[in-house]
């Protein structure tokens, strides 16, 4: 998988992480009370509807062979 991929998916990991679940920074600080988070599970069922959305928008430009929609996945999801 190329950088690129990785990087875009990592972002947009990233806005869902920020927009559903208030969580700023995916990296590890190695100190436990800020690498460790109580979320609330309907924001988790949130956040993993946000990812199965987008690993479905994904799935179907790709099965398309195109992008029709100028939009990114982030800006679709996250109007």
């Amino acid at each position: 998988m190329s950088n690129t991929i990785y990087d875009e998916r990592l972002e947009l990991l990233r806005t869902i992480s920020a927009d559903v679940l208030g969580i700023d920074q995916l990296e590890q600080t190695g100190k436990l009370t800020k690498d460790l988070r109580i979320i609330h599970v309907e924001d988790l069922a949130h956040a993993l509807e946000a990812a199965y959305d987008a690993g479905l928008m994904v799935g179907h430009r790709v099965a398309r062979g195109g992008n029709d929609d100028a939009r990114s996945v982030g800006e679709v999801l996250f109007p």
